[in-house]
């Protein structure tokens, strides 16, 4: 009887008492569930199973349970378990999960979010090719180097109209990696070189011929980017990166 008197003692100055649970759905995209305490949380999140989270430091009693209508989810619960609780969700297509606090570090948010992907192109070819795994990163940067080569020959062709077709010659020369998801590549057209940074972000980035810059080599072109557009290439990189979380944010 001590043991326990002083274990719920503990809890009771450790832990954060559950004042209130409030679930925000948004349009079949994902659903908030804000927890709110009566002091800053300070506790963990463990995931026990692909459907349970613990967190941990939360003292409550109570079970809420709340159902969902049209929705990616049948029901989310937030019960008690162990010295904090427990949300079991009840799926009805994949999800995904993600945790923060709010500014005053009083509430937690925990947002679950639908990641049933979208019919399109890329889904009605892997249906056809059941069997065939498909790399969508390679997918969408080659997609994005086409459209980038249909439109330079485009405005090549409305600038020069005459020029003797024999001539039009396009090629990849020199390409380097910047990072798991972007890359520049180096290419030829028409006696000039055109350089282009490919991934996140599909930019132009420098026209030239060999009178203005001679590259031939692989070391020659590092060389060239370390100089004169690495610091503007990692800008864009960057740019683009912060441009993708807000929107996911959003």
């Amino acid at each position: 009887m001590k043991k326990l008197i002083i274990f719920l003692t503990a809890l009771f100055l450790y832990a954060g008492n559950l004042i209130n649970v409030n679930f925000f759905p948004h349009d079949n995209k994902n659903v908030d569930i804000l927890l709110s305490l009566d002091s800053k949380y300070d506790g963990k999140v463990i995931k026990l199973s692909n459907t349970e989270y613990y967190l941990s430091n939360i003292f409550t009693t109570k079970i809420v349970s709340k159902s969902f209508d049209n929705s990616f989810l049948k029901k989310v619960e937030v019960l008690p378990y162990k010295d904090g609780v427990k949300i079991k969700i009840f799926p009805i297509a994949k999800f995904t999960t993600s945790v923060a606090l709010t500014p005053d570090g009083y509430g937690i948010r925990f947002r679950i979010s639908n990641a049933t992907p979208q019919k399109n192109e890329v889904q009605a070819l892997m249906a056809q090719n059941p069997d065939k795994s498909i790399d969508l990163t390679s997918y969408f940067i080659g997609l994005a180097i086409l459209i980038i080569l249909a439109i330079i020959l485009y405005l090549m062709k409305k600038r020069m109209p005459k020029l003797p077709s024999k001539d039009m010659k396009m090629a990849v020369v020199l390409q380097k990696p910047i990072d798991a998801k972007n890359k520049v590549v180096l290419f030829e057209f028409n006696k000039r070189k055109y350089l282009m940074l490919v991934g996140n972000t599909n930019l132009l980035l420098d026209v030239f011929d060999d009178d203005m810059v001679h590259i031939t080599t692989q070391k020659e072109f590092d060389e060239y980017l370390k100089v004169e557009k690495m610091d503007e290439i990692k800008k864009y990189i960057k740019n683009a990166e912060e441009l993708k979380e807000l929107d996911e944010t959003i």
